[in-house]
């Protein structure tokens, strides 16, 4: 059964936020829900493949996304500012590293990171609907040529999803970008990649689940040759 959702966005005087009426609208708002005051706390494994040393480190940390204030954009958009805080366990008290901001709009939601935007959701949510979600990333600055022509599609819309530490009833899959080239365990003398990417939503909470993927291995012959890249994988733990 389709789901129709709408957004309703409420001026007060102290805060603006954009509300979701599960009765009648369930677009995307509803598995990103904006409010000042979320959070969701993660589980972070972060990988890095040295090539020079040829081996693969992984760090373990955690991270919070914090919704923590309301802004109008240049083109007078609301949008939040989401404190991300990070801690090396759960005994640790968490510490700011950094801010994104996210602006909701009635067929995208916009998702901003280092001064790179990206179109994370997209209005309406249907089974392998598609979008340019890198669409807004420099195309002339060529350290982002990676980011260009991701198709982001929608899969298992509605489904549950376990994320390895909790149950979630109501979720929906983004597949962002999946492209490999050649294996250097097969092919050693090969130009090998490796690129992929995929977001899970659950309903009412938001993201729950990202894992991305990106190595190079360019052989030198006569050379030891090994992947270079890095690695990340997202798993909410805790939220309200």
């Amino acid at each position: 059964m389709a789901l129709v959702f709408t957004t309703a966005l409420l001026n007060s005087c102290k805060k603006d936020r954009v509300v979701v009426d599960a009765k009648s609208s369930d677009l995307y708002q509803a598995f990103l829900p904006l409010e000042v005051g979320k959070y969701i706390i993660y589980d972070i494994d972060s990988s890095i493949w040295d090539d020079t040393k040829c081996i693969k480190y992984t760090n373990k940390y955690q991270h919070e996304y914090l919704v923590a204030d309301t802004f109008r954009d240049a083109q007078r958009r609301l949008s939040y500012a989401i404190n991300v805080l990070s801690r090396k366990s759960p005994a640790d008290k968490f510490v700011v590293n950094d801010v994104v901001y996210y602006t909701p709009g009635a067929e995208q939601m916009e998702y901003v990171e280092k001064n790179i935007r990206f179109m994370r959701l997209v209005n309406p949510i249907t089974e392998g609907k598609k979008w340019k979600g890198n669409i807004l990333v420099p195309s002339e600055d060529q350290d982002y040529n990676y980011l260009q022509n991701w198709n982001y599609t929608y899969s298992n819309v509605l489904k549950p999803y376990n994320n390895g530490a909790i149950n979630f009833e109501k979720t929906i899959t983004v597949k962002e970008v999946d492209t490999i080239l050649n294996n250097p365990e097969t092919m050693p003398d090969a130009y090998a990649s490796l690129l992929q990417s995929k977001s899970v939503y659950a309903f009412r909470v938001g993201l729950v689940y990202r894992e991305y993927t990106y190595w190079i291995y360019d052989p030198i012959p006569g050379s030891k040759n090994c992947r270079k890249g890095v690695g990340v994988t997202m798993r909410a733990v805790e939220y309200n």
